[in-house]
């Protein structure tokens, strides 16, 4: 019988594959570019975590609603142009048949 012993639990924990260790330096990367993105300070992180957590979600909240705004003003101005354009269009195609 071939009985395998169990990998020691310290061996499991120190354990690194070449794709974990890059994994780790992609998601690591990856989240200093958010944290970059919305100004956030390592050293504030440490010293007062739940506050830069408030601030960062008013600064994500108010830089959406901002986009919003844009977003709703240029839908605006190529509606006031578009939209009697597919009138016209329509009333045209309906006169046709």
């Amino acid at each position: 019988m071939d009985e395998t012993k169990p990998t020691p639990f310290f061996k499991r924990l120190f354990a690194f594959s070449p794709w974990g260790v890059f994994r780790l330096v992609a998601i690591s990367v990856g989240v200093g570019i958010v944290l970059a993105l919305l100004n956030i300070d390592p050293a504030t992180v440490w010293s007062d975590f739940f506050g830069t957590v408030a601030r960062a979600w008013v600064k994500s909240w108010h830089a959406l609603t901002d986009a919003m705004d844009w977003a709703f003003d240029y839908f605006i101005l190529g509606a006031i142009l578009v939209v009697p354009i597919f009138v016209m269009l329509r009333i045209l195609k309906a006169l046709r048949k």
